[in-house]
């Protein structure tokens, strides 16, 4: 009976071991390699824009798709954030058709068939951990999120000869009027001055917008002068959404900011530039990066190559400022 009570602990202790093993395995492990995967695509992207100042100085954003906004094709959503610059930049990079993604499973739900071969596109977000409640062990609550990161197919990857799915159910993007711009930039309530040779800026302690005159902007091989207005009209309304009664960009737009840290000033900058792509974007019209900006580009270039997050917090920033006036249009 005592061997007997001895296997049947042994044979307990071992079941134990090799469900640790395989939790291990399959939660903390996997989960360690999905964040340093994650990691290494945000950072190479990140490196990808460094690469893209250094060959092309202030018109770095010549990698993206222009008027191209990248949906999903199960959801119909747009892509946001740090996903839209990595899924228009394939866009762009790969010559698709159309910036329509999904994936794997998602095609298959719609009767498309993924192209054997075809190599995904990685998108980011952030997972839930939940864990049991103390106060509760029968609930659970939120205990935080990890980054991760899924894969996304592109409609020309995939055959669509037995699916319904028709990229024509799709928004197309609207070619809006200057007048229907003009009237956005009002409902922001942002006070914007129009003077002659004081150039174009936003002044936090005062909360408004100088604007050079419109006839003060002029045509360049890269654009047309209304879209040098507007493309830096959006940068300084990007930088308004900072203010305290706004989103409140303290960390990055208070005392650093004032008094010169170069890294924050730098950082605000980013996220007034990407601000001014995604805004641009929503208008469906090309816009430029303004000359003054190389001043930033080594800066850019510096904490782009180091880290990643330098790249991830700012499109975060842009993004919620982009929402911000948009939803409140």
């Amino acid at each position: 009976m005592t061997n007997c009570r001895r296997l049947s602990q042994s044979a307990t202790l071992l079941t134990i071991y090799f469900l640790f093993k395989f939790w291990y395995n399959y939660t903390i492990k996997n989960t360690g390699e999905y964040m340093s995967k994650t990691k290494k695509y945000l950072q190479d992207f990140a490196g990808t824009l460094a690469q893209a100042m250094i060959k092309n100085g202030t018109n770095w954003d010549c990698i993206f798709k222009r008027n191209s906004m990248p949906v999903n094709a199960s959801t119909n959503k747009r892509y946001k954030g740090i996903n839209f610059l990595m899924l228009n930049y394939e866009t762009e990079k790969k010559e698709y058709s159309q910036p329509i993604f999904a994936s794997y499973k998602q095609w298959a739900s719609l009767n498309a068939q993924v192209k054997k071969g075809s190599t995904g596109t990685p998108i980011v977000f952030y997972r839930p951990i939940m864990e049991k409640s103390k106060i509760d062990p029968n609930k659970e609550v939120y205990a935080g999120c990890v980054l991760n990161y899924s894969k996304v197919f592109n409609i020309d990857q995939v055959d669509l000869s037995e699916s319904k799915f028709t990229p024509a159910i799709f928004k197309t993007g609207k070619q809006y009027s200057i007048t229907e711009i003009d009237n956005f930039v009002k409902s922001t309530k942002v006070e914007i001055k129009h003077t002659d040779g004081n150039g174009c800026f936003y002044r936090p302690s005062e909360d408004f917008i100088n604007m050079e005159l419109k006839t003060n902007f002029k045509d360049t091989k890269e654009s047309d002068a209304t879209v040098h207005y507007y493309s830096t009209l959006f940068h300084e309304l990007t930088h308004a959404t900072g203010h305290e009664k706004r989103l409140n960009r303290k960390d990055k737009f208070g005392s650093d900011f004032i008094l010169g840290n170069k890294k924050s000033y730098a950082y605000e900058e980013l996220i007034a530039e990407i601000g001014s792509i995604l805004f641009s974007h929503e208008f469906n019209f090309t816009k430029t990066i303004r000359d003054n900006h190389a001043k930033y580009l080594n800066s850019w270039i510096q904490c782009l190559n180091n880290d990643y997050t330098f790249l991830t917090g700012a499109t975060a920033q842009a993004q919620k400022a982009v929402d911000y006036f948009m939803s409140s249009e």
